[in-house]
């Protein structure tokens, strides 16, 4: 909102509301913002299947809801919350700022100023981008030496089991499951 409440509705699997219960609400119930979001302004969310992930102004991720395949990224192994938790920015995430995020099924992306990639969460089709098909519970990068070096990765987006990376010319590149031909 912008006053900078969170609300959210629907299903609450895992504690995907992020209001503290697994309690599903037909109506917009408020997100839990004491905590790690305690003075933080989230600017960018983005929904999986059944976890979100926030971006704050400060540069600050944070998710909640379902972690079955590690897709809330607080290098936790899989447990699931019901309120925000700070996503793992030690690791790749280190020094970077995260400009956008996105979430597909039970993965999640984030691109950073720098123009890298980072994934995490489940990656049984590579959707995670670098070179495995194993999950990940803390973001891993993205191995975009397939991008050519002119071409500036500006936006990102996830499908349910799938990736993708739109350049500064328009073009676009993708990774992961590929049966129906989405990539």
């Amino acid at each position: 909102c912008s006053d900078g409440t969170l609300v959210s509705w629907g299903s609450s699997y895992a504690g995907s509301l992020g209001a503290g219960s697994t309690t599903q609400s037909n109506i917009p119930t408020p997100v839990d913002q004491s905590g790690v979001l305690a003075g933080r302004t989230v600017v960018s969310i983005a929904a999986g299947a059944d976890s979100v992930l926030a971006l704050c102004d400060d540069g600050t991720l944070v998710s909640w809801g379902n972690d079955g395949n590690g897709q809330l990224g607080n290098d936790v192994n899989y447990l699931s919350s019901t309120t925000p938790v700070l996503v793992d920015t030690a690791g790749v995430l280190a020094g970077k700022r995260v400009i956008r995020i996105a979430a597909g099924h039970a993965h999640c992306l984030a691109l950073c100023s720098d123009g890298s990639i980072a994934a995490w969460g489940y990656n049984y089709y590579g959707q995670l981008g670098n070179g495995s098909t194993s999950a990940s519970t803390s973001p891993v990068l993205v191995d975009i030496s397939g991008i050519p070096p002119e071409k500036s990765v500006v936006d990102i987006a996830a499908g349910s089991y799938h990736s993708l990376a739109l350049c500064s010319d328009g073009s676009i590149f993708a990774w992961g499951y590929n049966y129906y031909g989405q990539l």
